[in-house]
């Protein structure tokens, strides 16, 4: 997207800013989410493993 009126591009680049640190949020949500499915998993496998012997 081309813009020849500082202001426009200033406001292009501040949307730009907005939308990655909410793009940073989602991944850091994402990441705790496969890091709680990960230590679920492992959990559950211990428990098994433990309620065998």
């Amino acid at each position: 997207m081309k813009a020849t009126n500082v202001e426009t591009q200033e406001q292009v680049q501040n949307e730009t800013v907005k939308v990655q640190e909410t793009s940073k949020v989602g991944t850091w949500i994402s990441v705790g989410i496969v890091g709680a499915v990960i230590l679920a998993t492992y959990v559950l496998l211990y428990g098994l493993y433990m309620a065998r012997v």
